[in-house]
C-alpha cells in the first residue's frame, strides 16, 4: 500500500494527469475544435439571431467578419465561401503570373511601339556599358533567344546582362578581347570629343590679332625703296624723325637764318610743324 505524500498530493506540478474516461462523456455532442467550441446548433441559433443568409461573398468581406460569422459562413454558406477563397487565389496567381504573361505578349510579337523602342533602347545600352560583349549580329540573336525562352523583360537592361552571365558560363558566348582605351574610343565614334582644345582656340585667336597688328601696321607705313617712312599723325609725332615738339623746337633753334629760310621754302611739312608748334605757344 502506497503511503500518503503530503508534498506530491498539493503540488500541481506532481499531480498526474487523469486518465481519459469515455464514460463520462458518452452520450454529450462532440464540439468540432474549427467551430471555436461552438456545435452546428449553436452556430445556426447564432446565425438567426444576428440574421445571417447564404449569399454571395468577397474576400473582402470575409476579412471583416466576426470570428463566429467566419465559421458560420463557413458551415451553412460553404459553396460561397470557398468561392470566395478560390477567387483570391486566382487573383493573387494572375497577379504573380501577369508580369510573365506580359513579356510572353512582346516576344510573341504583342509589343507597341513604346515598349519596341524601349527594348532597342535597353540593347544598345547594355552593349555600350559591357565591352566584353562583341556586337555582332550572331551575339545578339543568341541573347534574344535565351530572354525568351527565359521569359525575361526585353525592355530592361539587367535582362541582357543576366543572359549574357549565363551564356558566358555555359560556353554558348566568348567575351571580346579587352580592348585598350584607344581600340574602345576607336571603335567607338559616338565617344569621340570634335572640339577644338581651349589651348588652340587661345592660339590661333593671338596668332590673328598679331596678323591683324601688322597688316595694320603696313598699310600706315608708305615703302621707298629700302627706305620705309612711317606716315604717323603729326599731332603724335610732330616733324619728321622728331617724335615730339620739344625735339622739333630743339630743331628750329639749332638751325641758321639760312637754313630756316630753305626750309620754310622747300619743306612743306617742315612749314605746317612750325605753324602747329606756333599756335600751341599762343
Amino acid at each position: 500500500m502506497p503511503v500518503f505524500n503530503a508534498y506530491e498530493a498539493t503540488n500541481p506540478r506532481l499531480k498526474k494527469s487523469k486518465p481519459f474516461n469515455d464514460g463520462a462523456t458518452a452520450g454529450a455532442a462532440k464540439v468540432s475544435s474549427s467551430r471555436g467550441g461552438k456545435s452546428r446548433e449553436e452556430l445556426k441559433a447564432l446565425g438567426e439571431r444576428m440574421g445571417w443568409i447564404v449569399r454571395e461573398v468577397s474576400m473582402r468581406e470575409i476579412q471583416q467578419m466576426s470570428a463566429d460569422e467566419t465559421l458560420w459562413q463557413g458551415e451553412f454558406n460553404k459553396e460561397e465561401f470557398d468561392r470566395a477563397f478560390t477567387l483570391a487565389e486566382n487573383g493573387r496567381l494572375n497577379r504573380e503570373r501577369m508580369p510573365i504573361w506580359n513579356v510572353r505578349r512582346m516576344w510573341g510579337g504583342g509589343a507597341t511601339p513604346e515598349e519596341d523602342s524601349a527594348a532597342r533602347i535597353a540593347g544598345n545600352q547594355f552593349a555600350t556599358r559591357c565591352p566584353q560583349f562583341e556586337r555582332t549580329i550572331e551575339n545578339a540573336q543568341v541573347i534574344v533567344e535565351w530572354m525568351q525562352a527565359h521569359d525575361l523583360d526585353g525592355t530592361k537592361v539587367e535582362s541582357y546582362v543576366t543572359a549574357f552571365q549565363a551564356l558566358v558560363e555555359d560556353g554558348k558566348l566568348t567575351p571580346a578581347k579587352a580592348q585598350s582605351a584607344d581600340d574602345f574610343l576607336a571603335a567607338h565614334s559616338e565617344l569621340r570629343d570634335n572640339r577644338t582644345p581651349p589651348l588652340i582656340v587661345a592660339r590661333t585667336a593671338r596668332k590673328e590679332a598679331t596678323e591683324k597688328f601688322f597688316e595694320q601696321a603696313k598699310a600706315a607705313t608708305a615703302q621707298a625703296g629700302a627706305t620705309n617712312i612711317t606716315d604717323y599723325p603729326a599731332d603724335e609725332t610732330g616733324y619728321p624723325n622728331f617724335p615730339s615738339k620739344y625735339s622739333f623746337r630743339k630743331l628750329v633753334e639749332g638751325l641758321s637764318a639760312e637754313e630756316y629760310a630753305r626750309r620754310l621754302k622747300d619743306d612743306r611739312q617742315f612749314s605746317a610743324a612750325l605753324d602747329r608748334l606756333n599756335d600751341d605757344n599762343k
